[in-house]
């Protein structure tokens, strides 16, 4: 449900991420959010995939998903009203921030090296966690 309330968020939101990131990073911002997501999750302690769900949904940074677990990849997909309207508004919306935090807690939960890579389609992102060794993630 719209509420005067969740406008006026996704609009600080996408005010915020959006338009002065970008205009403050530059060429830099997919780095350096990226960077800041890694830094948030050494911050937060999680234990398995619905903690992680769950803490992007109360973060505001969407609904996440996990779509598939191998040995050393998960794939996740982000969606919601939050990632349409950003991407409707901005399709060269960063996602770097969610990708790093994704990274840095599947390191902290497996530990072992992770790294994320992005792929961003109408109205999800796709990401893509790579472990340096077989590891997965508990439920």
């Amino acid at each position: 449900m719209d509420t005067p309330q969740n406008t006026a968020s996704l609009f600080a939101l996408m005010l915020l991420r959006d338009r002065l990131l970008p205009d403050l990073l530059k060429e830099d911002i997919d780095e350096i959010t990226y960077w800041a997501g890694k830094n948030i999750a050494r911050e937060i302690d999680l234990n398995g995939i619905a903690a992680v769900e769950n803490f992007f949904t109360d973060a505001g940074f969407g609904h996440l998903t996990m779509l598939s677990q191998k040995a050393a990849i998960q794939r996740w997909q982000l969606d919601g009203p939050i990632i349409e309207a950003r991407l409707d508004d901005n399709p060269k919306a960063s996602f770097e921030l969610e990708a790093g935090f994704l990274a840095q807690q599947t390191e902290q939960q497996v530990g072992f090296g992770a790294e994320t890579q992005t792929e961003i389609s109408k109205n999800k992102v796709v990401f893509t966690v790579m472990t340096e060794v077989a590891a997965t993630l508990q439920d």
